[in-house]
């Protein structure tokens, strides 16, 4: 045969073949569909939803699995302790059965007491504190209220106050001013006394000196006249008529000459005397008064002259502290107003601040209390106790050993607690959440459960087909569950008329048969 020959008939083969596979696989679906159908539709639609007492709901997820029994850690629950509690004895060893309320271990008596202490100081602190607290919390609620108060009073009074305050930095700058004024007019009157005159005229020394003056004059011409001496005038007496300054005439003692005055003559002349005596005293005194006022006119002249730079300087230096007092107290009117605005928050905030205080102190006492009351209740007698009864799978602590805040001291199963870790593909897992319920069927049995754990991480190789465990546990009662037995887990079931745990559904209705999600 040649090879074209043998190819050609070759291919024939493989053509026939082919459609028989085809065929057969057609087949295949075929019967698969029609079973699947037969048996949705024998328990009564059981996904689809219909007679169980629950339906499923869009895009809800069936699973299959086996049970398992749940395991507990027994710990030393006791917090904040740092006294090492000493293990003298352990009583189990794995695989041992044990009943709640069963001793576990023995401590020492000396560190159970040296713990009883530590705690007992602990909770005598933390009283302590939280009745100080107390008192502060009472205190914090005076003190409040008082800020509250306060910050409304000032709001009220902002304004007022902002007003004496720019009236009283006006009154300094215009006292200043005044002051500066006035010793400037002083200053240009004291100069006028001692420069124009001023004060000789005040004091009349002119009008005194020609007074002085005409008297003399007219004196000295009638003694001239009526030829008497000043002898006679004076009586002896004439030697006190000095000289009165520049201003004055000089006269001599000697006698008028010529003859003898007749006695009228001389008691006029002696009068004129008397009266040249006094105008003299007058011209002497005004023209001392003239001269110290003028000293003292120079004096405070000077006197000003030197403060006038500091007067100066008070009126800068008030202007200055008027502008920048006004501004602060204009901040300080604005900052007592917003103050007043918020001080019912700042209040209520003050309030809770010191309300949180208090309860952090009580909640320290509560807990310094419980962890004392723990202690008492967990190992006070010296013995550590089983909670419940299950296996011993492993043993934790050892004699020798110590006992310390949430250490694990052994690990038992717990035929209370039951699981079931299924498979879940890939685009079914996003709808899944921890806490979601689930219904647990075995059998002519329903079980309530919720989803505690979702591994985040594959279980599966495949590329294709890739899954994630999904651990649901149940709740109640699971007497009629065993370990290891095969279930079906239904996420997103419409729960209608579920019965409890262990009770056949509605219309005898059976879980599905391998409908597990691959």
């Amino acid at each position: 045969m040649k090879i074209k020959d043998f190819c050609r008939e070759n291919k024939k083969k493989v053509i026939i073949i082919s459609v028989c596979l085809v065929m057969a696989l057609i087949l295949l679906i075929c019967v698969s569909v029609y079973f699947l159908q037969r048996n949705n539709s024998e328990n009564g639609g059981f996904l689809q939803g219909g007679r169980g007492g629950f339906s499923m709901a869009s895009g809800g997820v069936s699973a299959s699995g086996v049970t398992s029994v749940g395991m507990t850690q027994e710990s030393f629950e006791e917090e904040n302790l740092e006294t090492q509690l000493e293990i003298e004895e352990i009583y189990i060893s794995s695989g041992d059965q044990v009943e709640a309320g069963a001793q576990i271990l023995k401590l020492s008596q000396e560190s159970v007491e040296e713990a009883r202490e530590e705690l007992a100081e602990v909770l005598e602190d933390a009283q302590l504190a939280y009745r100080a607290g107390a008192i502060e919390y009472e205190q914090s609620k005076i003190t409040a209220e008082y800020d509250y108060n306060s910050a409304v009073l000032a709001g009220e009074q902002a304004e007022e106050v902002y007003q004496e305050t720019v009236e009283s930095l006006t009154l300094s700058v215009e006292q200043a001013e005044e002051a500066l004024a006035q010793a400037k007019e002083q200053i240009a009157e004291y100069e006028s006394y001692v420069n124009d005159g001023s004060y000789s005229a005040y004091f009349g020394v002119d009008e005194y000196q020609s007074l002085y003056d005409e008297n003399l004059k007219l004196l000295t011409d009638k003694m001239e006249e009526w030829g008497v001496s000043w002898s006679q005038v004076t009586s002896g007496g004439a030697g006190g008529m000095g000289g009165t300054g520049n201003r004055t005439t000089t006269v001599s003692s000697g006698d008028a000459g010529g003859g003898t005055s007749s006695s009228q003559y001389v008691s006029v002349l002696t009068s004129l005397y008397s009266v040249l005596e006094q105008n003299l005293q007058d011209l002497e005194q005004a023209q001392s008064e003239y001269e110290e006022a003028l000293a003292n006119a120079q004096f405070e002249l000077q006197t000003l002259k030197r403060n006038l730079p500091s007067l100066e300087q008070a009126v800068t230096e008030a202007k200055q502290t008027y502008e920048t007092q006004t501004l602060e107290a204009q901040l300080t009117y604005e900052t007592a107003l917003a103050n007043a605005e918020r001080a019912q928050s700042d209040y209520e905030t003050a309030l809770e601040q010191a309300e949180s205080d208090y309860e952090d102190l009580k909640s320290t006492w509560e807990d310094a209390q419980e962890n004392m009351d723990l202690f008492e209740s967990s190992v006070g007698d010296g013995y550590f106790y089983a909670s419940a009864s299950g296996t011993v799978l492993q043993v934790m602590a050892r004699a020798g050993q110590y006992l310390t805040s949430d250490s694990t001291v052994f690990i038992y199963s717990n035929p209370e607690e039951m699981s079931v870790t299924v498979s879940v593909d890939q685009s079914d897992i996003a709808s899944l959440s921890v806490g979601d319920s689930a219904v647990v069927v075995s059998g002519t049995q329903t079980y309530k459960g919720s989803i505690t754990q979702i591994n985040p991480v594959t279980a599966s190789e495949s590329r294709t087909s890739v899954t994630y465990h999904v651990m649901v546990t149940l709740a109640g009662d699971t007497q009629g569950l065993e370990t290891n037995q095969s279930v079906t887990v239904i996420f997103g079931a419409e729960e209608m008329e579920m019965p409890e745990n262990g009770e056949t559904p509605p219309e005898n209705l059976e879980a599905p048969d391998n409908r597990e999600t691959e």
